[in-house]
């Protein structure tokens, strides 16, 4: 038998290979409700964020569906044990890595900011507020955002950089994540963010935008961090 390339995997895909595995075993049976996070967490020995993400990588692959409010419910049974669940990167580490490229990207953009670089950031804010007050995800003006900060900087590779990061939110598992966290409020805290990162900007302060920019993606964190059985609904963060 031939060697065959040993793929890197994900710990949320560890994660919910073995519980399709139980599944498949018939330990779980379509219309099951799944136990609580908690719990799931504690006998997986994983963090509540890791079985998240797991939980959200086996809805998209059809195992489970994630009901907000109200848990997790098994889709199908007897089925053989999903082997790869390819629900992108993780959010969680997703939203680390911003939190350390962007700030410092942030902080460099108030030093070289311009006055007409300014005012495109504000004018990309602007654009969010207007998508999502018309019913949009408003997710293209707030990638759009972030991608001109880069610019901002001069820097070429951090431009590719912050592209790739955010390619990466616009994954599967972050889109079903956006749409389990939806709630009333979070464009306004996103917007507000994104202005206190353009005020910092504009004022050259690069301590206090990189501060901005680190408040900013832990309010996203915040809000994927919550408990989707306790999520209501309604808005994309980024």
């Amino acid at each position: 038998m031939p060697f065959q390339a040993v793929a890197p995997q994900r710990l949320y895909e560890q994660v919910a290979e073995q519980v399709s595995g139980l599944i498949a075993a018939g330990e779980f049976r379509a219309g099951d409700r799944l136990p609580p996070e908690r719990d799931l967490a504690r006998k997986l020995a994983v963090s509540r964020p890791v079985l998240r993400e797991a939980m959200v990588a086996l809805e998209l692959a059809g195992w489970v569906e994630v009901r907000s409010g109200a848990g997790t419910y098994v889709r199908a049974s007897g089925r053989t044990a999903l082997k790869i669940v390819n629900a992108g990167p993780s959010a969680f580490e997703l939203l680390a890595a911003r939190r350390t490229i962007e700030g410092e990207v942030a902080a460099l953009a108030a030093v070289a900011a311009t006055e007409t670089d300014v005012a495109d950031l504000r004018a990309l804010n602007e654009e969010i507020g207007r998508q999502t007050a018309s019913g949009q995800t408003g997710v293209e003006a707030d990638g759009a955002f972030h991608r001109r900060l880069a610019e901002v900087t001069g820097n070429a590779v951090l431009v590719d950089i912050v592209s790739h990061l955010w390619a990466g939110m616009n994954g599967p598992i972050l889109t079903r994540f956006h749409d389990l966290t939806n709630r009333p409020g979070k464009h306004r805290t996103n917007i507000a963010d994104h202005e206190a990162i353009v005020a910092a900007v504009g004022r050259h302060d690069a301590a206090a935008a990189r501060q901005a920019m680190a408040v900013h993606i832990g309010h996203v964190e915040a809000v994927f961090a919550e408990d989707i059985a306790e999520t209501t609904a309604p808005t994309r963060a980024g």
